[in-house]
Formats: structure tokens, C-alpha cells, sequence
């Protein structure tokens, strides 16, 4: 008798594992797809990880954590630009890094501020959001790493919103990039990476 009683909840937990893992499933393969015909040069794009998805609560909505992590984001790829370009005053616009590294915190204030302007309070269960980390090259022929942000639908078959946060380094050994790359020619720019750390 007490083995029966527990039947209906063992198929119902089993019923609830695979619905989950096959939510998991249309969502990786989404937004990999998505990413893929996103970028420039997408023979390029090596994903490093597919965080696990979490539940949205409206497009604008981010945890004190997640706003923290953006804030450093935004502070750091500022703060490489400006010890690179002397401030503004000289830019390089030979230097694909620097070249990059604009490109992708144009992108990131385009994405990430214009869709913050409006009400960020909490709110109902809107789907889903997952972040992509991965590393791809610029049209510039730099190679980069950054860190894709999904807002997606509850069905998980449309991608609402994306934006990218280029993850840098803001270590001694990062300033030097800029030097070593003048010196060398041909592929060389290709090499330079934005950031090794994850």
C-alpha cells in the first residue's frame, strides 16, 4: 500500500526532470543558433559556456547582483579604452583592439541602458534568460571574448532582447597588447585576445 502511494509522485517527478531538460535543450539550441548568425565572422565563434537558464521577470528587470556585474563591466571596458586612446586624445584606428573594444561597448550601451530606461521593478514571469559566454573575431581581426545576455520567450522559441558584455582585463599585462601588436604584422592582430580569464 505504501509503495503505491508513492507511484503518481516518482512518474510525476519524472514527468517534471524531462520537461526540464528539454526546455534546457530548445534553449541552448536557440540561442547557439542565434549567436552564430549574429556574429561576423561565425567560423570563428568558439561558445565556452551556456549558463544555466534562469526565470525572467520582464525585459528590464536584473537582480542587485546582475546590476553590480554589468556596473564593473561597464566600469573596466571604459577604463581600458580611455589608458589606451590617452583618454580620447590620440586613438589608434589601426589598433584592432582598441577598434573592438569600441565597437563592442557601443554595442553594449545601445543594448543594455536603452532597455533600462524604463520600469525595472519586478515583475510577473516573462520567460527566461540565459547568458552565453564565448569568444568570436571582430571585423577588425580581433579576436574577443564576451558574454551574450538572452531574454527569451516562456516557449523558449523566440529571442526577445540579447546584448553582449565584452568581458577585458585590466591587469599590467593587458596594457601591453597595444605595443606588441604595432610591432608585428599580418595575422598578428588576429591574436590578441580582450581577456583570458572567464
Amino acid at each position: 500500500m505504501k509503495i503505491t502511494k508513492f507511484i503518481p509522485l516518482a512518474m510525476f517527478l519524472v514527468v517534471l526532470l524531462a520537461s526540464c531538460q528539454s526546455c534546457e535543450s530548445k534553449i541552448n539550441k536557440l540561442v547557439s543558433s542565434h549567436l552564430e548568425q549574429s556574429l561576423e565572422n561565425p567560423q570563428n565563434l568558439k561558445v565556452l559556456e551556456i549558463a544555466e537558464p534562469d526565470s525572467a521577470f520582464g525585459l528590464n528587470y536584473f537582480t542587485k547582483q546582475e546590476q553590480a556585474y554589468m556596473l564593473g563591466t561597464v566600469t573596466n571596458v571604459t577604463k581600458v579604452l580611455m589608458e589606451r586612446t590617452e583618454y580620447m586624445t590620440k586613438p589608434d584606428l589601426d589598433d584592432a583592439y582598441t577598434m573592438t573594444l569600441a565597437d563592442l561597448e557601443m554595442r553594449m550601451s545601445t543594448g543594455l541602458f536603452s532597455g533600462m530606461l524604463g520600469d525595472c521593478k519586478k515583475g510577473a514571469w516573462s520567460g527566461w534568460k540565459v547568458r552565453v559566454t564565448y569568444t568570436c573575431k571582430s571585423k577588425y581581426g580581433c579576436m574577443y571574448k564576451a558574454q551574450r545576455w538572452y531574454f527569451l520567450d516562456k516557449d523558449c522559441q523566440t529571442v526577445i532582447r540579447s546584448f553582449d558584455l565584452p568581458i577585458v582585463s585590466t591587469d599590467k599585462a593587458d596594457k601591453t597588447t597595444k605595443s606588441i601588436a604595432k610591432k608585428k604584422q599580418g595575422n598578428a592582430a588576429s591574436k590578441i585576445m580582450l581577456s583570458t580569464g572567464k
